[in-house]
């Protein structure tokens, strides 16, 4: 049977995130009504949230992620988290999608796919759903929401995902992702965050390197990507303890907030941000991939301090309901990584203002 995905008002503001969590709600972040502001996570960790409804919110089509900063009143915006399937079709050409690219067919052509919550898992789907469940020996309690991607024009493909977090790991927010009934054959279902620019990440952490993006394209001044080329295989990334594979993306400066930049201002705490798979979703042909801007998004501004990733992520063969972790730590990833192997420290910038 095929899943119906219908759409609630939804209102998001592209920079500033708001949401209340009330009493009984403790740590958790959740929508107050139906018609309001769609954020879910945690007070003490991470909250993602819905763009607007078609006449507010820009860029749409793309999930955002963000934190409570200490003395705040409300969260704010971090990154953001863009869906890219990958459509197989008999004519042995791959349709790649994306779902801040392509112009809606709902909202009178504009830029970006709809995204909306799946009210056809019960009336109240936009709260979202909190369950408990044990884990070793300690109950905890998953806020999950059902999250619906309006279909993409040139590849068809149609796909959702269920975004949660888990009470005792409140700094991530798990994906897990399918294909509708009736989207054509998908081969990839990637989630990719889009907006390293924001805090200048220009350090990717890998087993046995670590990137740098004024190294990779230290000559690079265009204004658009650099070449899409920059993937590393499974082989080369970090494993945590438990076997799952992750992948850090940090600032190479100690304190990004102190810049006095004409490009974005970035005025929250440093943070390591990473991705990593469950060992039992790992496809052989997991990678990934990065890729640079020099100059702003829509901007001819300089990032400040030169070239940074801007599109950071891991790709692999699509399987339904496999998970993609998407985290966060106030940590460097030498002082985060529980590996066997200790991380060596990278040497941090301190810009001038």
């Amino acid at each position: 049977m095929i899943s119906i995905c219908r759409a609630v008002a939804l209102s998001f503001v592209a920079f500033l995130l708001v949401g209340h969590a009330s009493a009984s709600d403790s740590q958790w972040v959740r929508p107050e009504k139906a018609d309001g502001l769609l954020v879910w996570g945690r007070h003490d960790g991470i909250v993602f949230g819905l763009p607007s409804t078609p006449d507010w919110g820009v860029p749409r089509g793309l999930i955002r992620v963000g934190i409570f900063p200490a003395g705040e009143t409300g969260p704010k915006l971090l990154n953001y988290i863009a869906v890219e399937p990958v459509v197989d079709l008999p004519t042995s050409r791959n349709y790649k999608s994306y779902s801040e690219m392509e112009p809606s067919q709902l909202d009178a052509g504009k830029q970006g796919k709809r995204l909306w919550v799946d009210t056809s898992a019960g009336p109240d789907a936009w709260r979202g759903q909190i369950t408990t469940l044990q884990r070793e020996g300690q109950t905890i309690e998953r806020l999950s929401v059902p999250i619906c991607v309006e279909r993409f024009n040139t590849s068809k493909a149609y796909v959702r995902l269920i975004a949660s977090v888990d009470s005792d790991h409140p700094s991530e927010v798990r994906f897990t992702v399918f294909a509708q009934d009736d989207s054509p054959p998908i081969k990839e279902l990637t989630l990719s965050a889009t907006m390293g620019n924001f805090e200048r990440l220009r350090l990717i952490w890998l087993a046995d390197q670590v990137l740098d993006s004024r190294k990779l394209a230290p000559d690079y001044k265009g204004k658009s990507f650099t070449a899409d080329s920059n993937k590393y295989p499974v082989s080369e990334i970090l494993r945590l303890p438990g076997g799952d594979p992750i992948v850090y993306a940090s600032s190479n400066e100690a304190d990004p907030a102190s810049a006095k930049t004409a490009g974005w201002p970035y005025g929250l705490p440093k943070l390591t941000q990473y991705w990593s798979v469950p060992a039992g979703d790992v496809q052989p042909d997991l990678r990934v991939r990065v890729n640079e801007r020099y100059d702003y998004w829509r901007s001819e501004t300089p990032v400040f301090g030169g070239i940074a990733f801007e599109n950071f992520e891991v790709r692999q063969k699509y399987v339904p309901g496999q998970m993609f972790i998407f985290g966060i730590s106030p940590k460097e990833p030498w002082d985060l990584y529980p590996g066997p192997e200790k991380l060596n420290p990278y040497p941090l910038d301190t810009p001038a203002p």
